[in-house]
C-alpha cells in the first residue's frame, strides 16, 4: 500500500512538472505563431529563410586550399603584403600558418585577396608579439591595412553608432575591408593563429557570428584595458612627480572634472573609487601627450607621440560603440584587438 502510494506521488510530480513545462512553453509558442514563424508563407519566415540562404551562399564562396598549392599561395601573398614581408620574413612561416587553418577561408574567385588579407592579420599579431609594440617601422607598416589615424578625428555620433556609417568612416581613414572578408569562423580562427585572440579548445560554430557576443567581449576587453592603463599612468606619474602629481601634471580643468564626477557618484550611493577611475577615455591621451609628461615619462614607453595618438584614435569609435550598447563588427574587433594589445604590451614592458 505504501509502495503504491509512493508510486502515485511520483506520477503526480511528473504530471505537475509536465504541466509547468507546458505552461512555460505556451507563451513563446503562441508568440511565435502570431509572428508567423510556423507559416512558411509569412513575411518574417521568408525573411529568415532569405537571410540563411544568403549566409550559406556567402560561405560557399570559400574553400580550404589544397596542400600542394599552399607554397604558391603563400609566396604570392608575401609579394603583395608588405607587413607580412617585414614581420614573417619567409614564405615558410606564412605557409605553416595557412596550413593550420581548419575553416574554409580562401575565396574561390578571389584567392589572392584572401591570402593577402590572411597574411596581414597573421603579421599584425606576430609583429606585436615579436618586436616593440610602438616600433616606428611597424607602426608605419600597419597603416596600409588599418588606415592612417594620426590626424585628430571629428566624427559625428551618428557615424560611430551606426555600423554601416562606422565602417564607411574606417574606409575613409584607409582601413582595408578585405582584412575582415571571411566567414565568422575563419576570421575568428585567423585571429587565434595570429595570437590576437586567446586559443580555446572548442567553440560553437555560430558564436563569433553573433554581434552581441562580440559586443560583450569588446566591452569586457575595453574595461580591462582601461583599468590596466589607469594603474600604469598612476604608477609612473607618481614615481616621476610625487604623490600630488594630479595637482600639477593634469591638463587644465581635468582634475576638477574628476572630483565632480566622484562627488556625484558618491552622493548617488556608489562606493568611492581612486580618483583616476573617473577619467574619460580621451583623458588618457591628453595626459600622455602633455609635453612635460611626455618627455619625462611616456616617450621611453611609446617612442613617438603621433603613433600613440593613432592607437588611441583607432580605439575611440569602438569605445563609443560599446558605451551605447551597439553591435561590434569584425572591423571593430580587429582594430580593438590590435590596438589594445599594442598598448598593453608597451606598458607591461615598463
Amino acid at each position: 500500500m505504501i509502495a503504491a502510494f509512493a508510486d502515485f506521488g511520483g506520477v503526480t510530480n511528473i504530471t505537475q512538472d509536465f504541466e509547468r513545462q507546458r505552461q512555460l512553453l505556451e507563451g513563446p509558442v503562441e508568440q511565435a505563431r502570431r509572428l508567423g514563424l510556423f507559416d512558411p508563407n509569412s513575411d518574417i519566415r521568408k525573411s529568415i529563410s532569405a537571410t540563411m540562404e544568403a549566409q550559406q551562399a556567402y560561405e560557399r564562396r570559400f574553400r580550404l586550399p589544397e596542400t600542394m598549392e599552399l607554397g604558391r599561395i603563400a609566396h604570392e601573398a608575401m609579394e603583395l603584403a608588405s607587413l607580412a614581408r617585414a614581420v614573417l620574413g619567409t614564405d615558410d612561416r606564412l605557409q605553416a600558418a595557412m596550413a593550420s587553418m581548419r575553416s574554409p577561408w580562401l575565396q574561390i574567385e578571389e584567392s589572392l585577396v584572401s591570402a593577402k588579407a590572411f597574411s596581414e592579420i597573421v603579421a599584425m599579431g606576430r609583429g606585436i608579439e615579436s618586436r616593440p609594440a610602438f616600433d616606428h617601422l611597424f607602426a608605419s607598416a600597419l597603416r596600409p591595412g588599418l588606415g592612417d589615424w594620426r590626424d585628430l578625428l571629428t566624427p559625428t555620433p551618428e557615424q560611430l553608432i551606426d555600423p554601416v556609417l562606422r565602417s564607411g568612416f574606417y574606409v575613409e581613414r584607409g582601413f582595408d575591408p578585405d582584412l575582415t572578408d571571411f566567414t565568422p569562423m575563419a576570421f575568428d580562427e585567423s585571429l587565434r593563429i595570429a595570437s590576437l585572440r586567446e586559443p580555446v579548445a572548442t567553440e560553437g560554430p555560430n558564436e563569433q557570428e553573433d554581434g552581441f557576443v562580440r559586443a560583450k567581449e569588446g566591452f569586457d576587453r575595453l574595461q580591462r584595458f582601461e583599468v590596466a592603463l589607469r594603474r600604469f599612468i598612476e604608477r609612473v606619474m607618481q614615481a616621476a612627480f610625487g604623490d600630488d602629481w594630479m595637482k600639477r601634471q593634469l591638463p587644465a580643468k581635468m582634475l576638477d572634472a574628476w572630483i565632480d564626477k566622484r562627488d556625484k557618484a558618491v552622493k548617488a550611493g556608489y562606493t568611492e573609487q581612486p580618483l583616476i577611475d573617473y577619467a574619460d577615455f580621451t583623458d588618457y591621451r591628453a595626459i600622455i601627450e602633455r609635453q612635460d609628461n611626455w618627455n619625462a615619462v611616456f616617450k621611453p614607453v611609446f617612442g613617438r607621440a603621433e603613433d600613440v595618438r593613432e592607437s588611441f584614435q583607432r580605439l575611440f569609435p569602438i569605445r563609443i560603440t560599446t558605451m551605447h550598447a551597439r553591435l561590434i563588427t569584425r572591423d571593430d574587433e580587429l582594430l580593438l584587438l590590435v590596438e589594445t594589445k599594442r598598448v598593453l604590451n608597451a606598458i607591461r614592458g615598463q
